[in-house]
């Protein structure tokens, strides 16, 4: 039974757990693999190898072969034991470049600090947004130990993510929006171009509300980004890496690439489906994404002259969008689910919310353990289940998303 006693005493237990796996991992480390056998800090050094490309060989860039002998040169001795390949747009490798004129081992520890930052930052926002709800709703430091203990920022502290930029700047749009601030909320979009599919739901319910200022902060930050990178180094990266991109769905094949923490349908059957068949998932996973944008157009609309709490629907679905219909996410971006939590809790709290965030939040820990043994991506079923019973809900409770009656 969940009670009070459990939701406040449970996280601090998984706090407790899960940092002393980091811990052990680092402690017990040979080099720079950890005790469990997984590289730390993978992702940024990843990211820090793209960085040493755009300063010294910008041209391969995307060149497999030249990531994965720069990225074993920045670990040896230890044995690099698969390709971590780089395919984010250039401009994300000029901005990480700054890391490159340190050592790694220096850069990444600037960056870990840097992360917890930006996860107290977000967490702050997040408690004032919550302000004003439901008196057993947590606390600053209650809410910090739950987002510190949610495995999915574990994973992506581990390895170095920028997901907790994601976390802040997500929270950021967010807030801008509830406050009114469109154009402030477009410019945090604008920055979250180095994961574009994140704002492709923020766009369309912009377009649908008829937000433009949303969407001149949007361009405005993402011109600057992407142009600014133009300007200096002409338009083949971008060649290249759109041309890459058209292999994206064989990503989850690549030796060394971690497809078992995938967190998308797409991600669910390519753990499933041999390479050979991959054109029969990525129809699958192009028709979802077409269903899916069709259905957040359709509830933007209805909701598109109601009182921004009110919209709430529509921003939700917004950040789940990505999370189940593109090709590309992994457990660590799930950490955006935690501002769409504090949100809904805003619009309409109940049991069933409790009941599924603790599904979420034990699910996504037991889960990927069991992903590892089996190499099959099963966290992503917790993914696909949040967005079903978002439907639902919508479904069940169409005549408050209809007539805009906040019942429940």
């Amino acid at each position: 039974m969940i009670n009070a006693k459990r939701l406040r005493d449970y996280p601090r237990l998984m706090f407790i757990t899960t940092w002393s796996i980091l811990l052990i991992n680092l402690i017990l480390r040979h080099g720079w693999l950890g005790a469990f056998n997984q590289i730390i800090g993978s992702d940024f050094i990843t990211l820090y190898g793209a960085g040493i490309a755009y300063r010294t060989d910008l041209a391969r860039l995307y060149d497999f072969s030249a990531q994965a002998a720069i990225q074993q040169s920045l670990i040896a001795p230890t044995v690099l034991p698969g390709l971590n390949p780089f395919i984010s747009p250039p401009y994300v490798a000029a901005a990480y470049s700054v890391f490159t004129y340190l050592p790694l081992s220096s850069a990444f520890i600037i960056w870990t600090i840097i992360s917890l930052g930006f996860t107290l930052i977000a967490v702050r926002l997040l408690t004032n947004l919550n302000t004003g709800t439901r008196n057993n709703e947590p606390g600053y430091w209650q809410l910090a130990i739950i987002v510190l203990s949610f495995f999915p920022f574990i994973e992506g502290f581990q390895v170095g993510q920028n997901h907790s930029l994601t976390l802040l700047l997500i929270t950021c749009l967010l807030l801008f929006s509830l406050t009114d601030h469109w154009f402030l909320s477009g410019c945090m979009a604008g920055l979250l171009i180095y994961k574009p599919q994140f704002i492709i739901g923020f766009l369309i319910i912009w377009i649908i509300w008829r937000k433009y200022k949303a969407l001149l902060g949007f361009l405005l930050v993402a011109v600057l980004w992407v142009g600014s990178f133009m300007i200096l180094h002409g338009i083949e990266p971008y060649l290249i890496y759109l041309n890459i991109n058209r292999d994206l769905f064989l990503l989850p094949y690549v030796e060394g690439y971690p497809a078992y923490l995938q967190v998308t349908l797409y991600g669910f059957l390519s753990t499933l489906v041999p390479a050979s068949e991959v054109n029969i998932t990525q129809l699958v996973t192009t028709v979802l994404g077409v269903v899916l944008s069709s259905g957040l157009i359709y509830v933007a609309y209805k909701l598109r002259k109601e009182p921004i709490v009110n919209r709430t629907p529509a921003l939700v679905f917004a950040i789940l969008l990505p999370l189940i219909s593109s090709p590309y996410a992994l457990l660590h971006d799930m950490l955006i689910l935690i501002p769409a939590y504090i949100l809904w809790s805003i619009y309409a709290n109940s049991n069933n919310l409790t009941i599924t965030s603790v599904a979420i939040y034990l699910g996504s820990f037991f889960l990927t353990f069991v992903a590892t043994l089996t190499k099959i991506a099963w966290v992503s079923l917790l993914v696909m289940g949040l967005f079903v019973a978002l439907l639902i809900w919508i479904y069940r409770n169409r005549s408050v998303v209809l007539a805009m009656r906040k019942q429940i």
